[in-house]
């Protein structure tokens, strides 16, 4: 199965979780969806996504010096990111529940 699909329909999702917690910039939000096993996710897919989310008033921002290089500009949630990440996360968990009963039909 091609996930590269699958992702397109859940990255918005993913990137609200990832923050949910810890507020982050750019690569360290690409990271952080990665070690949590979305290996595929590619930079570009990452960055227009925090942008979309911006622009939706999901997300707050605010630039941090850096020693290392350029400022970072991090991403934070906002409470209607966290109102769509809880009902994103209703949708995919139903959504999550009849697959798994079609598949353990199939089986």
């Amino acid at each position: 199965m091609d996930t590269t699909q699958l992702l397109k329909g859940v990255l918005d999702l993913a990137v609200l979780a990832v923050l949910r917690e810890d507020d982050g910039y750019g690569y360290d939000i690409l990271r952080r969806l990665r070690t949590a096993g979305l290996t595929e996710i590619g930079d570009a897919s990452v960055y227009g996504t925090l942008r979309r989310l911006f622009a939706a008033g999901y997300l707050t921002t605010y630039v941090v010096p850096s020693e290392e290089g350029p400022h970072r500009k991090y991403y934070a949630l906002n409470p209607a990111g966290r109102t769509q990440l809880k009902q994103g996360g209703d949708v995919w968990n139903g959504f999550a529940s009849t697959m798994n009963t079609l598949l353990r039909e199939s089986a």
